[in-house]
């Protein structure tokens, strides 16, 4: 596997970044994400997942709709000339130095969100195709594009990296803020910390065991959040993902 860091201005990520070729199994791309995470303390990292192209053009539209470029009240005379034509800003934040920006408009549009905003947006697990989340889970390497990038965004906790990557677009799924209130509730209160995000799919990585009682909490946190019903096949199932694995791949997207 290889790794190549990349530091110049994404319109796409508002962070540095690595490029990831050559992934020969999901371990071993586990093994580099742990050993940079440990190295990197003052940052968090997150994968890009299923369908690159689609996740950036939603993440786009979703940035526009939300107003999360808003430089308002601001102090742009510090930001590097990338980030200004013909003395103007750009209007839209291309630079990692603007990252601040992005996390001040995220911060502050979601105190307006909690997980009953979640649970009553209803999105589905498996309902189109109900061998999928087992199949997913099965095999994580699965859902990565031909294109993965690894961001390495200046934030102290995992839900946090979605400001570098604020995805969910469309009504029916869960929007940006939904998904950072999915992501902290999980890790708050069952240690799984975001570590993948794609079009349609999270990533969370298990960061401590969990006993009986516990797995039976999340499956039932999860029963919650997702319209699907969760009989005796789909919580075996769960349960063994929750047991068995170290990552939990779950779905935003209808």
């Amino acid at each position: 596997m290889n790794l190549e860091y990349i530091d110049t201005p994404s319109e796409d990520f508002l962070c540095d970044r690595y490029h990831i070729t050559e992934i020969n199994s999901f371990e071993e791309l586990l093994v580099a994400y742990r050993e940079l995470a440990a190295s990197h303390p003052d940052c968090r990292f997150l994968l890009t997942l299923d369908d690159l192209g689609q996740a950036c053009y939603t993440a786009m539209h979703s940035t526009q709709s939300h107003d999360l470029d808003n430089t308002d009240d601001f102090d742009l005379s510090k930001l590097p000339p990338e980030c200004f034509e013909d003395g103007e800003h750009k209007g839209y934040l291309s630079h990692k130095d603007e990252f601040p920006i992005r996390r001040r408009n995220m911060e502050a549009k979601l105190k307006e969100h909690t997980l009953a905003d979640v649970i009553a947006r209803g999105v589905s697990l498996n309902e189109d195709a109900p061998e999928d989340i087992e199949d997913v889970n099965a095999d994580p390497l699965s859902i990565l594009d031909a294109e993965t990038y690894l961001l390495k965004v200046p934030v102290t906790a995992s839900h946090e990296t979605i400001f570098a990557f604020p995805n969910g677009y469309f009504t029916c799924d869960l929007n940006p803020f939904e998904n950072v209130v999915l992501a902290k509730h999980l890790d708050d209160h069952f240690g799984y910390q975001l570590m993948g995000l794609g079009a349609s799919y999270l990533a969370f990585l298990k960061t401590k065991p969990l006993d009986h009682n516990a797995i039976q909490q999340l499956i039932d946190t999860l029963d919650q959040i997702y319209r699907d019903e969760f009989d005796d096949e789909m919580k075996e199932m769960l349960r063994g993902i929750i047991s068995n694995s170290s990552v939990l791949v779950l779905k935003y997207t209808e």
